[in-house]
């Protein structure tokens, strides 16, 4: 049998080559040699199969008795040093596992809801997903007034996924980009590809991809466009995805075409907290202050309508602010209560306006119809 022949032949070169002190060259002879045990397995009855599954132990043993790393992981390990090294010639960082998690997320529950069924179920379950016919291809926007925590919420979702999450930031992109901003594009999106699993997060999208209609470069345009046909060609691997996401504020100002479907074409909006989740967002800031007296976390999310997630934590950390210098300041006893925050709320006002909120309500009226 020419699987025989071909198993016999691997196995006494990586004797032989284990036997020179050739470690690396023994462990691929073998690695191959496990291939063709697992092939034969499929087409014997079970006894043979047990044979057979010792045979495999018994070479596993083998190579992890030489402590060299299997060809699969060193391989693994190249291609992720060469996809940072991409990265890194773009300004870009990559992290994994950091972050907080959706249940640190306060409130939105039904963008959670929505997330974990467009997003978070397909990649846990990518079996059942096939089944259904459910892939990851196109990308997902996140859109809504500023200081919500859109950054915050694409962070945590690449926590929950155990994925690789490379930030896009166009501050630090366009200087990068300059006069090659084509070429960077392509590559960014090779890199990704290399470390699948991976999310690719564009922060303030619309800067990077203005509407073709309304900006007078030409690099711009360009880029744009070949963008567009990157993501237009992405073919999303079940077992490594790469999830595409984006944030704006303005998402009318974005070119049209990001939008259309194979794009950027599921839109999420974040709205400004309820008064729920303003208490909640209170309540667990003043978990970490020692020092306070009673407050009334209900009646402050009752009073800060208008406020976005960033405002509430600045209008906290004021506060204890303000304790903390009366104390500096000789007032031993002083902690934060009620009426700190009270005192706060005269001099920090909400940054959100009922017009900002009927602009994005409209955006949504306007897509959807």
């Amino acid at each position: 049998m020419t699987d025989g022949k071909n198993l016999g032949a691997l196995l006494r070169e990586g004797l032989e080559f284990e036997s020179a002190g050739q470690k690396e060259k023994a462990v691929q002879c073998y690695e191959e040699s496990i291939k063709i045990l697992k092939a034969q397995t499929k087409s014997v009855d079970i006894i043979q199969q047990e044979v057979l599954k010792r045979q495999i132990q018994s070479l596993d043993n083998a190579i992890k008795k030489m402590g060299v790393p299997k060809r699969e992981k060193m391989d693994n390990e190249n291609q992720r040093n060469d996809a940072l090294s991409i990265l890194g010639e773009l300004g870009l960082a990559v992290s994994q596992g950091e972050g907080p998690t959706l249940n640190q997320v306060v409130g939105m529950d039904d963008l959670k809801k929505e997330l974990f069924t467009k997003v978070i179920y397909p990649i846990k379950f990518p079996d059942l997903a096939k089944e259904f016919n459910i892939n990851m291809s196109g990308g997902l926007l996140l859109f809504g007034p500023p200081g919500n925590g859109k950054t915050f919420i694409v962070r945590a979702l690449a926590k929950e996924v155990n994925m690789n999450f490379i930030y896009v930031n166009p501050s630090s992109l366009f200087s990068q980009w300059f006069g090659n901003f084509e070429k960077n594009i392509t590559s960014m999106f090779k890199a990704a590809k290399m470390l699948s699993p991976a999310i690719l997060f564009f922060d303030e999208i619309d800067s990077l991809f203005p509407s073709r209609d309304q900006t007078t470069s030409d690099a711009s345009r360009r880029g744009v466009s070949q963008f567009l046909n990157e993501m237009g060609g992405f073919k999303n691997d079940p077992t490594k995805p790469v999830l595409i996401l984006g944030a704006t504020n303005v998402p009318w100002q974005l070119d049209p075409a990001v939008t259309r479907p194979g794009r950027f074409d599921r839109l999420i909006y974040i709205p400004p907290p309820d008064k729920k989740s303003r208490s909640e967002i209170v309540r667990l800031y003043m978990n970490n202050v020692v020092r306070k007296g009673e407050i009334n976390y209900e009646k402050i999310g009752e009073l800060t309508e208008g406020y976005s997630a960033a405002d509430i934590e600045f209008l906290c950390r004021y506060s204890s602010q303000k304790a903390f210098m009366k104390s500096i300041e000789g007032k031993q006893n002083e902690i934060v209560t009620m009426d700190t925050f009270l005192d706060a709320l005269k001099e920090i006002k909400p940054s959100i306006h009922k017009n900002i909120i009927e602009k994005y309500m409209k955006f949504e009226l306007d897509r959807k119809s």
